[in-house]
């Protein structure tokens, strides 16, 4: 039969080999973790792309609304952590949207759309991949670190407020859109 100290020893050394294993697992863990976020972060920014040539094939048939949404779709708004050259491809596809939109804006006959959207929207994103690039330069601190906390939290907002900027412009255009429908 077991005794009390039989109980008040496993109560003791049950917890401390939970705690060395998880500590264990850890340490052998760890350096899989920055190639599995990144191909986690490659795998939404693949995403992204595969709506961007749904546009384009949208905008080769003339079809602008579907187009719109799908561009406006393709924004890529998560936050990279672990892969510093897709940040560099992420600027690029960005200014490849901002470029259809405003092969978008040509096309119509009324192409004056209000610039002042689509200034925002740059000026969104490059504040955007500045603190992109910042973020990345720390990505060998703690998560806990200041500097980075306050770097991701601000990432959000700039989220949030891209968003919010190219839902502006896409309506901006999609307006003068159907302004060029309504004078024919």
């Amino acid at each position: 039969m077991a005794t009390l100290e039989t109980f008040v020893g496993a109560a003791f050394l049950l917890p401390l080999a939970v705690v060395i294993v998880g500590g264990l697992l850890v340490l052998l863990l760890h350096p899989l973790l920055p190639p599995a976020l990144s191909a986690l972060e490659r795998a939404r920014f693949a995403r992204v792309l595969a709506r961007a040539a749904r546009a384009d094939s949208h905008l080769k048939a003339g079809r602008i609304d579907p187009a719109l949404r799908d561009i406006e779709q393709a924004f890529f708004l998560s936050t990279l952590r672990a892969d510093a050259r897709l940040a560099d491809q992420v600027v690029a596809h960005h200014t490849g949207l901002l470029s259809r939109i405003l092969t978008v804006i040509d096309g119509l006959p009324h192409g004056r759309v209000r610039l002042l959207s689509l200034a925002k929207v740059d000026r969104i994103l490059e504040r955007r991949g500045e603190l992109q690039r910042a973020l990345l330069q720390l990505r060998n601190r703690s998560f806990r670190d200041g500097r980075r906390i306050q770097l991701e939290r601000e990432l959000r907002r700039n989220a949030g407020d891209l968003r919010a900027a190219v839902r502006e412009l896409v309506a901006d255009v999609q307006l003068l859109a159907t302004r060029r429908v309504a004078v024919q």
